[in-house]
């Protein structure tokens, strides 16, 4: 469970261990604030790469507006219950962030 004074750092460990944690259903419960932070990061990240659309800005923005709707895909299936499309979201989330050079 994450304070909100803990800083949070988005790592490709951070999410297999998030994916993982999703499929235990003694687990997935506090799993919530962690996904929200995340998505709070990653949608800042796009604002101001939409904003400062410069040089890679418009690629930067596309590849993290992506990310951002998979990680609001996952928070929904979280909020119904449903932790395994929530982990499967999370997995996909972190294999594009990969891709895209922001995980």
């Amino acid at each position: 469970m994450l304070k909100d004074d803990q800083i949070l750092i988005i790592t490709r460990e951070l999410m297999e261990s998030l994916r993982e944690r999703l499929l235990k259903p003694a687990e997935a419960s506090q799993c919530r604030e962690e996904m929200k932070r995340i998505l709070e990061i990653k949608e800042a990240l796009f604002w101001r790469a939409d904003v400062g659309r410069c040089c890679v800005g418009g690629a930067m923005s596309a590849n993290l507006f992506g990310e951002v709707r998979l990680l609001e895909g996952a928070l929904e299936a979280f909020n119904t219950g449903d932790y395994g499309k929530a982990s499967s979201l999370v997995g996909e989330f972190a294999h594009q962030a990969e891709r895209n050079g922001s995980l």
